[in-house]
């Protein structure tokens, strides 16, 4: 079974998402699993990510 999720809400993403394709101004930028995310070398990817202060305390930590 498939669901595709569209959101912000990173805590889904991360949650429940195994596959996670990011989308910026209708264009594919990233794709790959949520795991993934956190080594992720696309900028405009980590730009969004790791806004907050939390999230870009975890990807240090990783």
């Amino acid at each position: 079974m498939t669901t595709i999720v569209n959101t912000h809400d990173m805590n889904s993403v991360m949650g429940i998402g195994e596959k996670v394709v990011f989308i910026a101004n209708g264009e594919k930028c990233w794709e790959g699993t949520n795991g993934e995310i956190l080594k992720s070398d696309n900028e405009r990817l980590n730009d969004f990510i790791f806004a907050s202060k939390f999230l870009k305390q975890l990807r240090a930590g990783s």
